[in-house]
């Protein structure tokens, strides 16, 4: 009985571990990014997702955010659905 109680308890404990948004990469075009609030927006297909640049994320392919171009193809790494932060934003090879 007690195996089946620790085996129950770890199941419901994985299962909320696993519940939160995974981060996984987001591939799209530049359509603008705002420099005062610094947020990039990206459009993945038909979808446009906004993006939270902080001064910990790591810029791969170019030196700032305002730099980037309307169209150019980029891939943001570590974002995840509560912060909205990215962790490394990098141009996409083309």
């Amino acid at each position: 009985m007690k195996l089946f109680t620790t085996l129950l308890c770890s199941l419901f404990f994985a299962a909320t571990v696993f519940a939160g948004c995974p981060s996984k990469t987001i591939k799209g075009k530049v359509v603008s990014f705002d420099a005062d609030s610094k947020t990039l927006t990206v459009k993945q297909g038909k979808k446009e997702k906004q993006v939270q640049v902080s001064s910990k994320t790591e810029l791969d392919g170019f030196e700032c955010p305002t730099k980037l171009a309307a169209g150019d193809s980029i891939s943001i790494d570590g974002c995840n659905c509560s912060s909205k932060k990215a962790s490394k934003i990098a141009l996409a090879k083309k």
